[in-house]
């Protein structure tokens, strides 16, 4: 395949399905329900800022389309931050999830458990004991070089002293719902910022006077814990979903066939971004590893969407010709920042067709699976992402009845100058899915 064969190739594997939405002209992060950022708008999905995942907006769109009820059975199998379980919880839908980061897993735990008015007395007593701690009281630095520079040294003792009371704390609601709190200010307060496919040092990292970093970290908790207080309603006791701290490829292991009315959910893009990077302050601090070796674990059991590891052979007969015969030799061809990509983009496709095997035993006849996902390019070829996974579906027996664009994506200058005339294929969309 030579580039000037792109437009067409892309038009063709358009055409052989039913795309809506696909005029728009220009690209946006805003005004769209796949964007986490409406999420603020909501109790408990605002507590903590995964820009990963989606808006309840768009998960609520879904289930009404599809019209779910409480007889009916969601799961999300990369659950992240927990949107589409603590959605189908306020709605008093059952569901289940996989997540395969641990925090993450945490935070869709906290955001989607039963708590009563004592648990947060209980919580709002915590709150009051950690702000009288001694911020200066030694502690033996971790024994990793860049989790002690994340933090300036006032800083960094002041976190550690955090997270020896939290640790130290008999189990409990109020102990997770002060872990939390605590979890989601560690990037507010450090020199480092998420940015990409990781953390950068900040051009305004946190300022304090000399002898107030606590001050400044109480404060950022207290912040934090108020909006949790005041989305607690104890009429929120709808069913609390089960939550499986375990890749998307056990499903099988976990959900009867023929059980399920809907997955929903949004998989990691194949965009070269290791989530264990991008969260690796919370990671660690919140004790959810140890070492390099367990961050590593989490690398293995996660979709192959980055080049940041030396995956394991696993489900080597997947070959999608548009795929394997077409797109990857001519990227093979290209300048591209590592050879280990088209690799890593075989592995994706075929770790997703396993995944969508299992997700299709498991749902009811007629049920529906419903995938938020982002297009990617390297070197100027576009991946048409959504598809490709239409293109898997449908050979594993779904029906597509739909992709969905909801937004064309800001890619990198020299991205956008080289793909310039196939803009339209650069999107994010909702690949729809029936058994």
């Amino acid at each position: 395949m030579l580039f000037t064969d792109l437009p067409a190739f892309y038009a063709r594997l358009d055409s052989r399905y039913l795309v809506t939405n696909n005029q728009l002209q220009s690209a946006t992060y805003t005004n769209v329900d796949c964007n986490f950022v409406f999420s603020a708008e909501f109790a408990r999905h605002r507590w903590f800022n995964y820009k990963e995942g989606f808006s309840p907006r768009l998960v609520s769109r879904i289930f009404d389309g599809y019209q779910l009820t409480a007889s009916s059975v969601v799961c999300d199998p990369f659950c992240g931050a927990g949107t589409t379980l603590a959605t189908a919880k306020a709605r008093g839908i059952p569901s289940i999830g996989f997540e395969v980061n641990p925090f993450a897993a945490f935070i869709t735990q906290v955001k989607t458990a039963d708590y009563t008015e004592e648990d947060f007395q209980q919580f709002q007593s915590l709150l009051e004991r950690l702000g009288k701690i001694d911020p200066a009281a030694p502690q033996k630095l971790p024994d990793n070089a860049y989790l002690c520079r994340v933090f300036d040294q006032e800083m960094l003792l002041v976190q550690l002293n955090i997270q020896d009371f939290i640790h130290k704390l008999p189990d409990c609601k109020a102990k997770q719902l002060l872990r939390f709190a605590w979890l989601c200010t560690l990037e507010s307060c450090s020199l480092y910022r998420k940015a990409g496919n990781g953390l950068k040092k900040k051009n305004k990292p946190p300022a304090y006077p000399s002898g107030k970093a606590l001050e400044l970290a109480y404060a950022k908790i207290r912040e934090k814990a108020e909006a949790m207080i005041e989305d607690y309603s104890p009429q929120d006791t709808g069913p609390v979903p089960k939550l499986f701290e375990e890749s998307a490829a056990q499903l099988s292991k976990r959900v009867d066939r023929n059980s399920l009315d809907l997955a929903l959910f949004s998989p990691p893009y194949a965009n070269c971004f290791d989530y264990t990077k991008i969260y690796y302050l919370e990671l660690w601090f919140g004790g959810f590893i140890h070492s390099s070796a367990e961050q590593k674990s989490i690398r293995m059991n996660s979709v192959r969407s980055h080049c940041h590891a030396t995956w394991p052979e696993r489900y080597t007969s997947f070959h999608l010709p548009e795929l394997n015969d077409q797109l990857l030799p001519l990227l093979k061809e290209q300048k591209l920042w590592t050879n280990r990509i088209p690799e890593m983009l075989n592995g994706y496709f075929a770790d997703m067709e396993e995944v969508l095997r299992q997700i299709h035993a498991a749902l009811v006849s007629g049920g529906h699976c419903a995938i938020v996902v982002s297009n990617s390019a390297y070197a100027g070829v576009i991946i048409p992402t959504d598809l490709f996974l239409a293109m898997i579906g449908e050979r594993l027996g779904f029906e597509v009845e739909e992709i969905e664009v909801q937004r064309l994506i800001i890619t990198s200058s020299q991205q956008y100058k080289k793909t310039e005339h196939l803009r339209k294929y650069l999107r994010e969309s909702i690949v729809k899915l029936k058994k």
